[in-house]
C-alpha cells in the first residue's frame, strides 16, 4: 500500500509580511532541521522512500507506512522545540509520479495519483500543529487493534503487552471524531528530549503566544495546546493502568496543565 505525507509550516506568510528576511530564516531552520533528522532513514532507505522540500512545505513518500510515524514523530519534536508548528496529513498510497519528457532547466512534477491531492485536502481539516491520519490508513497501521479506532475502546483494552512507545498508541479520534490524528506530543521514552521538562517548556510558549495574537492566529496555538494536553492525559491514563507508581508525578503533570488551560478559557 505505501503512504504520502504532505505538511507545511504555520505562520509562514506572516513572518513575510513582518520581514522576508525574518521568513527567509525561519525556513533555513525548517530545512536545517528536516534534514539531519529524516537523512539517515533515507539512507537506508534509499529505493523505498522520498522526500522533497519545496518553500514551507515537506513531502514524503514511501513503501512502510509503520516506520514513518516514528521518523516524523521525531522531526515534529525537533521542530516544536525550536518554535515551528508543523501540520500535516498521512494517507494510504505511495506518491507515483507520471514520467515526463523534461529538460535539464524544465523539470516536472506531476502526480499519477490522487494520495498527494488527498494528503493535502486532509492537512487542512484542522487548525494547529497536527499529525493527520486518513482513516482507511489508520484502520490498516492499528491491525489487531481495532478497538482503539474509539476512544472508549482504547480506555477498555489497553493491552499492558503493548510497549508503552509503540506508535500504535498514539493513533487516535481526532476530538470532532472525524478523522485520526497521531499524538505526537507524547514522547517515547527512548527520546533525547526530557519529557516532562519538554512538556512544561512547550506548555509555557503554548500557553503565552495564545494569548497575543488575533483569534484567526491564535486558534492554532490554542488547538495546538489542547493536544499537548490529550497526548498527555492519554500518557498518563496508559501509565496508571499499567504502572500505578505514576499516580503521583501524573497528578503534578495535570494540576499544571489544567490550570494553564484555564488561564485562556
Amino acid at each position: 500500500m505505501g503512504f504520502t505525507f504532505y505538511a507545511d509550516l504555520l505562520g509562514i506568510s506572516g513572518y513575510y509580511r513582518l520581514s522576508p528576511k525574518r521568513a527567509y530564516n525561519r525556513l533555513n531552520d525548517f530545512y536545517n532541521t528536516t534534514f539531519p533528522c529524516l537523512s539517515e532513514y533515507c539512507r537506508r532507505n534509499r529505493d523505498s522512500v522520498h522526500v522533497n522540500m519545496f518553500s514551507d512545505s515537506l513531502l514524503v513518500w514511501g513503501d512502510d507506512q509503520n516506520e514513518i510515524l516514528r521518523q516524523l514523530l521525531k522531526l515534529y519534536l525537533r521542530l516544536m522545540r525550536i518554535g515551528l508548528l508543523l501540520r500535516g496529513a498521512l494517507v494510504g498510497g505511495k506518491l507515483r509520479l507520471d514520467p515526463r519528457l523534461t529538460l535539464d532547466n524544465f523539470e516536472k512534477f506531476l502526480a499519477g495519483n490522487d494520495s498527494l491531492a488527498r494528503a493535502a485536502g486532509l492537512e487542512a481539516t484542522q487548525k494547529g500543529a497536527r499529525f493527520l491520519i486518513e482513516n482507511s490508513l489508520a484502520e490498516e497501521i492499528l491491525g489487531n487493534c481495532d478497538d482503539w479506532l474509539t476512544q472508549e475502546g482504547y480506555l477498555q483494552n489497553i493491552r499492558p503487552n503493548i510497549s508503552l512507545d509503540d506508535m500504535k498508541r498514539r493513533i487516535c479520534p481526532t476530538p470532532d471524531n472525524k478523522g485520526y490524528e497521531l499524538l505526537y506530543l507524547w514522547i517515547p521514552r527512548d527520546s533525547v528530549q526530557n519529557s516532562v521538562h519538554f512538556s512544561e517548556q512547550i506548555l509555557r510558549q503554548l500557553t503565552e503566544l495564545s494569548s497575543l495574537y488575533s483569534d484567526e492566529i491564535s486558534v492554532h496555538y490554542k488547538e495546538t495546546l489542547s493536544l499537548l494536553k490529550r497526548c498527555q492525559k492519554r500518557k498518563e491514563y496508559t501509565e496508571r493502568e499499567i504502572d500505578p507508581s505514576f499516580n503521583a508525578e501524573i497528578n503534578r503533570r495535570v494540576d499544571m496543565i489544567n490550570s494553564a488551560n484555564n488561564s485562556f478559557e
